[in-house]
């Protein structure tokens, strides 16, 4: 009789300090670990929600905090937002993140994104830190950049990737691995199932962007909600499309985890 192998399982992108679940922390950590789910990498958006994740961090050895100014929120930038940033992520064990550029809004401020992503690619590339990068309708100007700043000395990643197979080769160039979410699970996800199948294995990373981007179950939940817990049922569908046996599909991606992220953990808690 052979035993079942332990799947460990280490959630590459979320949001707990989202006012939707921060106040069920507690139960989400521990259900995360039930699940096999290690470590949470938790990402703040935006300066108001700094304190409130590193906080978390403090608090719950598992989650491990990224600091960092999203794309949709420039308009709640303070004037010294990068003495404040950079002071925290200098002090910390942290990543950073999340950033990145979106322009899917044709009304979007392209010029104030770009700005804001360049100063902390470059403040990931001075600090060698991992980065954690939203991209959504904007590869051209994200590959020219990346042409710019040259390969990230410290690993990153693309989260929720929406981009083509075609891209996956380039971004692999520039030192990033390759983030599915629960959109991988949809029915009608060809694009993200196709970019999957291009990424070797070394490069994959799986997160549930939670508390959105829930995964498509057979029992959902009903608040709509997503937390870390679903990483495992989001890894299994996953690897079915990938075509790859899951225990070898989760156990690279919770070694690229490491890889990653690794370094930014103390040792105690290290993935």
């Amino acid at each position: 009789m052979t035993s079942e192998p332990i799947l460990q399982y280490a959630d590459a992108h979320c949001h707990l300090h989202d006012h939707r679940i921060v106040k069920d922390v507690p139960g989400i950590v521990q259900r995360a670990a039930d699940a096999g789910v290690t470590h949470m990498v938790s990402c703040a958006t935006m300066e108001e929600n700094f304190e409130a994740t590193a906080t978390l961090a403090r608090q719950y050895p598992a989650i491990v905090p990224c600091y960092g100014i999203h794309p949709w929120f420039l308009d709640a930038l303070t004037p010294k937002w990068q003495q404040v940033l950079g002071d925290r992520v200098v002090a910390k064990s942290c990543g950073i993140g999340e950033t990145g550029l979106d322009f899917m809004d044709k009304h979007a401020d392209r010029d104030g994104q770009l700005a804001v992503f360049t100063w902390h690619l470059t403040l990931a590339q001075d600090l060698e830190r991992p980065i954690n990068i939203h991209i959504r309708k904007a590869w051209d100007p994200f590959i020219r950049l990346l042409k710019k700043t040259g390969p990230l000395k410290t690993p990153g990643l693309v989260h929720s990737f929406s981009g083509s197979a075609e891209m996956v080769k380039l971004l692999i160039r520039y030192n990033l691995y390759i983030s599915f979410s629960g959109s991988v699970t949809r029915p009608g996800a060809k694009k993200v199932v196709n970019a999957l199948k291009a990424v070797p294995g070394d490069r994959i990373l799986l997160e549930t962007d939670a508390p959105d981007i829930y995964p498509s179950v057979p029992d959902p939940d009903p608040h709509g909600l997503n937390e870390p817990k679903n990483l495992p049922a989001i890894a299994r569908i996953a690897a079915a499309r990938a075509g790859v046996p899951v225990v070898d599909f989760v156990g690279q991606a919770y070694a690229n985890a490491r890889a990653v992220f690794g370094p930014i953990i103390p040792a105690a808690g290290v993935i």
